[in-house]
């Protein structure tokens, strides 16, 4: 079941949009032979799109689908997913191991 805004498909879709064009600018950079630092500050900029595009799907779904019918108080709700929100941005680096994770207990 959808229950994403409509919004926010088409923001996503967008910015997934522009993603591909960031690629396809540095695919041609490539082709040009470009300096190497010129296509590496490319790569870094579609990456970072690429994590906002996760973001706000993450958030979306924190928003939509955990929340959506959970019942509390409404500012205890607020706390929680403003700490989710926080948690989502913030928590994780790419490629760190999850505190529950095999990895991070040594297995």
């Amino acid at each position: 079941m959808n229950t994403k805004p409509q919004s926010t498909d088409k923001d996503v879709i967008v910015r997934l949009r522009r993603i591909e064009g960031q690629v396809r600018g540095i695919q041609r950079m490539v082709e040009e032979d470009r300096a190497c630092e010129q296509m590496l500050t490319q790569l870094m900029a579609v990456r970072a799109s690429v994590d906002q595009v996760g973001l706000l799907l993450l958030e979306t779904h924190i928003e939509n689908c955990l929340l959506k019918d959970l019942k509390a108080d409404p500012e205890r709700m607020e706390e929680l997913r403003e700490t989710l929100k926080m948690w989502a941005r913030f928590g994780l680096l790419p490629g760190a191991a999850l505190p529950w994770s095999e990895e991070a207990a040594g297995i």
